[in-house]
């Protein structure tokens, strides 16, 4: 669905920013070729070898002794940079340079911190080659002073927030205890082990005895609908309580069904300019399904197969997050292709919510004689508007999400824009709207959906 259409030249255009970030960055120390190879991957899709260092701790800063090795195959020697996505606020990253082909083993250093307890999986990326492994977090060790004595009561406690089987859970979600305190101190209540893919756990410090509150945040990710009883463990009493799980909602903001079709037009003047329509047939990869949009550009109205330029992309959703997977390369206009999946849209986001692609590297070739060079890029994103209206020609579209979806290139440590999209999604109804613009902000195009069809 998405356009190719000046993505790339828009990356040929920015190359004085490209050349300019050379001096603050490793590129002038001459003309660095980005390594070919894969992760070692196992037959279930995890890092073969994977060692995982360091201890792992709600709301403690990662440290230099957080690290993962990876094991890497190097068919081609030259730079290299391996990162995972962000998971629970926190992340794995490592570049460098190989000097020789072969299984290396390759260091990841942690970065950020950890915003929960709980077991989280993260997905590496290298040279189109992905593999999975999970760290462990646990709660930091209470402060000295001694140990709280008091009993817990669930009677009344009713889970805040929302859950949906198959979305993971945010700091939205929670549940508020009574407890009564009859020696002051630090105090540490869990639900452990999960039920239905989830805990509630928490921890703190009772200064005073008597009654009082205390609230436990949730974490994980619901496996199934339905209700589930928890188990309180903590203090001289145990107790339980009630969590409701709904089942997946059908809304979709992206929908995938076979036949559904969509027609675009660009700047207001071309009807009919992008012709889309999802086919039956699916794209299996990195061990995920895909289905298959076949999109032609033209001018002419219908689907006429006197239309040039025809491309196909490739899409899927778990729960509330939508993903594409693309050849990245090619997209934004590197000389090499590149396949990798990343995260466009997620509809359970707020105002402000953001996430980020995983960074992704390869050599561009500006117009002569500007020599090539190697960039580093990643895509960074922002909901602007949840459940919002817009207007296109006559109809009043309801439930859009706006996203902003920004391309930036690494210089040194800070990320430089090279342009961006305003990308607005309607509910049941997919992408409606799509505006491309340049680091100055300049308008490129607009792509406004002019008919649609949702099967």
């Amino acid at each position: 669905m998405k356009t190719l259409i000046k993505i790339s030249s828009l990356l040929i255009v920015t190359s004085v920013i490209f050349m300019a970030c050379q001096k603050e960055t490793s590129f002038e120390q001459g003309t660095s070729t980005a390594s070919v190879g894969s992760l070692s991957v196992d037959a279930s899709g995890n890092c073969l070898g994977a060692v995982v260092s360091g201890t792992y701790m709600k709301d403690t800063a990662i440290k230099s002794s957080n690290y993962v090795d990876v094991s890497v195959k190097v068919d081609t020697v030259g730079t290299y940079v391996i990162s995972s996505d962000t998971v629970n606020g926190y992340y794995f990253r490592g570049t460098g340079s190989f000097s020789a082909t072969g299984t290396q083993t390759v260091r990841l250093a942690g970065g950020a911190k950890p915003l929960a307890i709980g077991t989280n999986n993260f997905r590496v990326t290298y040279n189109g080659t992905v593999c999975d492994f999970t760290v462990t977090v646990t709660a930091p060790p209470p402060p000295a002073g001694g140990s709280a004595a008091f009993t817990i009561a669930c009677t009344g406690a009713t889970p805040v927030g929302t859950y949906v089987a198959g979305t993971a859970l945010t700091s939205s979600n929670t549940i508020t205890l009574n407890v009564n305190v009859t020696t002051v101190g630090t105090w540490s209540v869990t639900t452990s082990p999960a039920v239905n893919g989830i805990t509630f756990s928490g921890t703190g410090t009772f200064a005073t005895t008597g009654a009082q509150t205390i609230t436990l945040l949730g974490s994980g990710t619901p496996t199934a609908a339905g209700t589930h009883t928890f188990t309180v463990t903590g203090g001289a009493a145990t107790c339980t309580f009630q969590c409701t799980t709904t089942a997946v909602a059908i809304s979709d903001y992206f929908p995938r069904t076979t036949n559904s079709n969509w027609s675009y037009q660009f700047d207001d003047v071309f009807n009919d300019s992008l012709l889309t329509k999802v086919i039956p047939q699916t794209l299996s990869a990195i061990g995920n399904t895909y289905n298959i949009f076949m999109s032609t550009y033209g001018t002419t109205p219908g689907f006429d197969s006197t239309l040039t330029d025809q491309y196909a992309s490739y899409y899927r959703r778990s729960g509330a997050d939508y993903f594409e997977w693309i050849d990245m390369g090619s997209y934004v206009g590197m000389t090499a292709p590149l396949w990798m999946e990343y995260t466009f849209l997620k509809d359970n986001q707020a105002v402000g919510g953001t996430w980020q692609s995983l960074p992704f590297t390869g050599q561009i070739a500006p117009p002569a004689p500007a020599p090539p060079f190697t960039a580093t890029l990643r895509w960074e994103f922002t909901i602007v508007q949840q459940n919002g209206n817009l207007m296109i020609g006559s109809t009043n579209y309801t439930n859009v999400i706006q996203v902003k979806q920004e391309l930036k290139q690494q210089a040194g440590t800070s990320w430089t824009l090279v342009g961006w999209f305003d990308s607005y999604y309607a509910k049941d109804k997919g992408l409606i709207k799509q505006d491309l613009y340049d680091n100055l902000n300049a308008l490129q195009y607009e792509q406004d959906v002019r008919r649609l069809v949702i099967y």
